[in-house]
């Protein structure tokens, strides 16, 4: 029962104690640059409703453009307050006025008491095993001490930066004792053979028993793709009007590729009878967004947008891209066999460069370096791309991830996977 001032509400109990019916699944994202880990989560929890749809997902993050994104069945958001990202393991908050630690600890505690409350079955940590400085660990010693039976997972993209900082970094927060105390798995959202992360990183053995290679994790197809008439076309065929996507990702730091795109190779595409479609990001700067929405307003066959919650839409409209080296945006664009050329992040981290020279030497993207981006190489780089129409052959990289993701979840709810040992507190 709730006693309120002036009535009493009394809840029903159901079979299972109390507890809601159907599977619940936890999914901790964190994403302190950039939208990329929250659009992986919510295509994870998409594809995995398809297959359970008896099954609800919480979704705990500080993304402030969530509610940004299409509403899922069954998926709901634990909103965190935001923070902002100023180094590797330095953050502050984004929008409240609130010391560093403080802001923390009240994200720890939410997470804390989301796991009481919610009592899920799996657990998904995405991208940072301990959470942001340590906030986590709270919530993981609560529930192998109380939840015993719960299944949690620690997925991480095929490379989280260059193993020297990787290790330093996995050092500093004890990562691997965590990964080897609380966790059941660790998925690797890539291929062993580009990037053997047990190798790199020099995982415990222990951890390594629990690594499982998935594949690479690209957006599902959306149900607008026979709307728009998008099709697998190359460049110019047909004689149609030949379409750039640019794409930075969130935008936190794309202001350089946009206005470098804009003072050369938006005009020469242009000038090739082409158009150009521009996303720049909800997290671009606002005082940089207003005057790049203005230089590209004096350049024809622009269109500018700031957000586009579908792009998978956008991509296969495109005939070539320009984009960072972002792990879903690459995926998506090369799943559907898009020209691509890429002009990778060096900083924080060395990620992005490392992805777009490995999957450069498979043959799957361009790669200008941004220390030799200029207004003329990046356009000249572009002409090339888009004259030679070729479209992309994906079929050296396996993007069957979300699908064995999905397969491991239902293992799991379907109780043929043991948990982790039990922990000495």
């Amino acid at each position: 029962q709730f006693i309120g001032r002036n009535h009493v509400v009394t809840f029903p109990v159901g079979s299972d104690g109390g507890r809601q019916a159907g599977p619940r699944i936890l999914a901790y994202c964190h994403d302190g640059v950039g939208l990329g880990h929250l659009r992986r989560t919510l295509n994870i929890c998409e594809r995995v409703a398809a297959d359970r749809p008896e099954a609800t997902f919480l979704i705990a993050t500080g993304n402030p453009y969530i509610s940004l994104f299409s509403p899922l069945a069954r998926v709901d958001y634990l909103k965190l307050p935001s923070l902002r990202k100023l180094d590797n393991d330095v953050y502050e908050a984004k929008f409240l006025a609130m010391d560093p630690e403080r802001v923390l600890h009240y994200r720890e505690s939410l997470l804390l008491e989301t796991a009481r409350h919610f009592e899920p079955h799996v657990v998904l940590v995405d991208k940072a095993p301990v959470g942001v400085c340590g906030e986590l660990v709270p919530t993981l010693c609560w529930l192998r001490r109380n939840r015993p039976d719960v299944r949690i997972v620690f997925g991480m993209r095929d490379i989280e930066d260059d193993p020297e900082s990787t290790i330093r970094q996995w050092a500093k927060l004890n990562v691997s004792s965590m990964l080897e105390q609380y966790y059941d798995e660790v998925w690797v959202y890539g291929m062993r053979s580009l990037f053997d992360v047990a190798t790199e990183y020099k995982l415990s053995s222990d951890v390594r028993s629990k690594v499982r290679f998935v594949g690479y994790v690209a957006n599902q197809p959306c149900e607008h793709e026979s709307a728009n008439g998008a099709g697998q076309t190359s460049p110019g065929a047909s004689g149609r009007r030949p379409k750039v996507l640019v794409t930075v990702g969130g935008g936190t730091d794309g202001g350089e590729l946009l206005r470098t795109y804009l003072a050369d190779a938006a005009r020469r595409v242009a000038a090739m009878g082409g158009a150009s479609v521009i996303v720049a990001g909800p997290d671009l700067p606002t005082e940089q967004s207003e005057a790049l929405k203005a230089a590209a307003a004096t350049v024809p066959h622009i269109d500018w947008i700031r957000f586009a919650p579908c792009m998978s839409c956008r991509i296969r409209e495109a005939d070539a891209v320009v984009c960072m080296g972002g792990y879903n945006t690459l995926c998506e664009v090369v799943r559907n066999g898009k020209p691509v050329l890429v002009v990778p992040r060096t900083h924080p981290r060395l990620e992005q460069t490392m992805r777009a020279r490995l999957w450069s030497q498979r043959g799957v993207v361009d790669v200008l370096e941004r220390e030799s981006m200029t207004p003329a190489s990046l356009a000249e780089r572009l002409s090339a791309l888009i004259q030679r129409r070729r479209s992309t052959d994906p079929t050296g990289l396996d993007f069957g991830g979300v699908e064995r993701v999905c397969d491991r979840i239902g293992a799991m709810l379907n109780g043929g996977v043991t948990h982790a040992s039990a922990v000495s507190m």
